[in-house]
Formats: C-alpha cells, structure tokens, sequence
C-alpha cells in the first residue's frame, strides 16, 4: 500500500481529503465511508473510484461521496494533471491514465471496485474496465463514451489544432470555467479560435463557491498543458472503414493532429469538410474486446432525445456513437436522466438513487 497523508476537506464533516503515492504520482483523493453490509445480506457493498471529467476535479463528486457512503467506502481521486494531484507534464495516453487508476488501487489495497466515470473519467474507467476486468466489478458510464467520438463534439477537433487551445486556456481560462459550467456568457472569441463562444447560460446547481473552486483549479497553466494533451494524444482519431479481408472486416486510417487541425480550420466551418461526417474512433485496439460484468450507461435525458422521459430505459440505436455501448458492453443498463452534461451536481438526487441502485445489483 502506498503512503497515505491525511487532511480535512472543509467540505462536510465526513469526507477525508488525503494524498497517496502510487507506482507513478502522488494523487489526492476524497474518501468517505467503510463497507457497510447490507440490511438482510451478509455481502458488504464493494469499494467504488470515482473517476472525474473535465475540466473538474473529484470536487465534482461531493454529492455522491455523501450519499454512497452508506454502503461503500467512496474514494474519489483527482486524475492525472488536475486538481492537487501531480501535473508531470507528460504527454498521456489513455492506457496511462488507466494504469493511473489501478496504481491508485494498489496503494489503497484494492483487489477490485465498482468504478463511475463522468465525461473524461467515463473514457478513463472504461479503459480501465476493458484492460484490467479483473479489478472492476460494475462499471458506470455517466455522460460519457467507450471509443466513438461523435461529429457533433466539435471540441475535440479544436483540442488538435495548435496553438489554438494554448493561446486560448492562458488568456480565458476563467472565463473558460464560467462559461462550462453555465455561470454566464463572457465574451469568448469563436471558431477557429475556440468553440465555446456563446454556449454559457445561468445553471441552478453552480454557487459561487462551486465556481470559485473549479476556476482557481483551472488556472494552473500545468492543468491547461494535461487538458490539451487528454484530447490532442489521449484520443488519436481514426477512420474506421469496412474491409472484408482485414481482421474482423475492418481497418483503421489514423489522422495525425495536424490532418485534424485542417478539419477545424476548413474555409467555411469544420462541417463543410469531407471528413466530417465519420464517427471518428480513438482506440481501434479495443474495438473487439468486450467487459461482461454489469454495467449501466447514464445519460442526460435532453442529450438521449428523451427530456421528459426518463422511464424510457430501452437502448437506442442508430448511429456508431449509441451503437458502441451494446458493441463493449453486453450487460448493460441504460438510464436517462434529468439535466444537463453535469447531471451529478445538477441533478445529485437521481444520480445518487440510480447509481446506488445499479451498485445493489
């Protein structure tokens, strides 16, 4: 087991701020809770990770922490180059924060745990889960995808197109914040300097002090180096195309960043490309495995098509994006839910309900 240094969030008063040293960083991470066993049942719920996105840190999981805590002991870390973890300013992959993840496993003596990601954490406990099977025993997905970028993320694209992203993190990386997380709409330059002009708008669920954390965490430039890097190296684009004698009946074109850069600056916007309309796949090398223990795909309701309904669990179909979950995952739940991209801070009640749910089995 790693070196554990132990601290107070300021928080509640029962989550434990810490950090720890693994095989590869010094991390810190928020932990609440011991495995309780259940009313009626001998088995006690399993350890959970919870895995953040971007741009935020395991600050974004206060709500879940206190509520899981009931049946589990809750660890929540902040990932590689966020937060108070180390920014070692190298350039990552996702098989590396992946390791990153089992490392933080083994400092805390964990055989397994249920793992939940959102956003950037979902693409992160899914590599997790689809390498190392043996250490995951349910596997949540909150908003987030296994290897199918759709067009429609027209960030990615940018995150490839230096010196965009750079010039754009130094100069805005407040008002960057305030516009994510919907505190309001500052004035932001547009496409091809960056895609977030005009998207901010008032968000119920972010205080003054939700905001205040997560803008100074991002002003870090170390944090805005790893934020490129998770998108430019941790997600290499590639098209697939069917060819009936290649292994499987298909095979890989790879776009370096630069051939993606090309996309985002196309005369006349990114949607004017050819190359545009294909679903872009960044981990070719895990199109043929699968993870066969439970898992549940989480998305919000508005983004599922489904505002409104969310009793409607079937699994939709119809495009590479929703068809890669049914293609990894043959033991999947889906749930829409209501909110936005942020639904475990916007939305904690569902989100906790459903998770806990799912975590019983």
């Amino acid at each position: 087991m790693g070196i554990v240094r132990t601290g107070n969030t300021g928080s509640t008063n029962n989550v434990k701020r810490h950090f720890i040293d693994t095989a590869g960083l010094r991390m810190h991470y928020l932990q609440q809770g011991t495995p309780q066993k259940a009313s009626g049942s001998e088995s006690a719920g399993k350890p959970v990770v919870l895995i953040h996105g971007f741009p935020e840190t395991s600050y974004s999981w206060r709500h879940q922490l206190e509520a899981l805590s009931a049946r589990h002991a809750v660890f929540a870390p902040d990932n590689r180059g966020f937060g108070q973890t180390d920014k070692p300013g190298a350039r990552v992959t996702r098989a590396m924060l992946a390791r990153d993840i089992v490392d933080f496993m083994d400092a805390l003596g964990l055989e397994d745990a249920a793992i939940v990601g959102h956003d950037w954490g979902g693409i992160i406990a899914f590599k997790v889960a689809i390498d190392y099977p043996e250490r995951v025993s349910h596997l949540a997905l909150l908003d987030t995808l296994c290897t199918v970028w759709h067009p429609g993320g027209i960030h990615g694209y940018w995150f490839k197109a230096a010196p965009y992203p750079e010039e754009f993190f130094a100069r805005y990386h407040r008002q960057f914040i305030e516009t994510v997380i919907g505190m309001g709409t500052p004035a932001l330059p547009g496409p091809p300097q960056s895609p977030w002009s005009g998207i901010g708008g008032r968000a119920s669920w972010a205080s003054a002090d939700d905001f205040e954390h997560y803008a100074a965490a991002f002003a870090d430039p170390a944090s805005h180096f790893h934020a490129i890097s998770y998108y430019r190296d941790g997600l290499p684009f590639h098209i697939v195309h069917s060819d009936p004698k290649a292994r499987h009946g298909e095979r890989y074109e790879y776009l370096d960043a630069s051939r993606v850069a090309e996309m985002w600056t196309c005369p006349g916007g990114m949607d004017k490309h050819p190359l545009y309309p294909n679903y872009m796949d960044y981990g070719p090398e895990d199109r043929h495995k699968t993870f066969a223990k439970p898992a549940l795909w989480m998305m919000s309701a508005a983004g599922m098509g489904r505002d409104g309904d969310e009793a409607n669990t079937s699994l939709p179909t119809g495009n590479p994006f929703v068809d890669q979950f049914p293609r990894y995952l043959p033991n999947l739940q889906v749930q829409p839910i209501r909110g936005g991209h942020f639904f475990p801070e916007e939305n904690p009640a569902d989100t906790n309900e459903r998770l806990m749910a799912f975590l019983a089995g």
